[in-house]
């Protein structure tokens, strides 16, 4: 059997709270300072949740710091940009399976109950 841990693990860390935020925040091309992270992602996170996010998204490899003499900017890394598309195509297509169904699983009801 096919097991699934690897995508688990991928899905688990994109699904942290502000990963999504970043990551598309980050997809303009240009390197952003923290402040302007925090002053282009709405709702803002706090200081310390986006430190967090932005530590764990460095050691997963999808985001990188470079230091300058105007300060620490953050960017993309060759992995983050390759996962961007396959992110922004499961969001297009679960957004049209949510237009489809998302009413009919927002609440259990006797009607949700598989078929056999």
């Amino acid at each position: 059997m096919h097991s699934f841990q690897r995508v688990y693990d991928a899905v688990r860390l994109c699904g942290h709270r502000w990963s999504l935020e970043i990551l598309t925040a980050l997809q303009q091309g240009q390197p952003m300072r923290f402040t302007d992270l925090l002053h282009t992602i709405s709702p803002a996170p706090s200081s310390k949740s986006l430190n967090e996010a932005l530590r764990r998204l460095q050691e997963h490899g999808l985001v990188g710091h470079v230091a300058s003499t105007e300060g620490g900017r953050y960017a993309l890394t060759e992995a983050g940009e390759e996962l961007l598309p396959v992110l922004m195509s499961f969001m297009s297509d679960l957004g049209q399976w949510l237009d489809t169904y998302g009413d009919e699983t927002s609440q259990p009801s006797a009607n949700n109950r598989a078929r056999p």
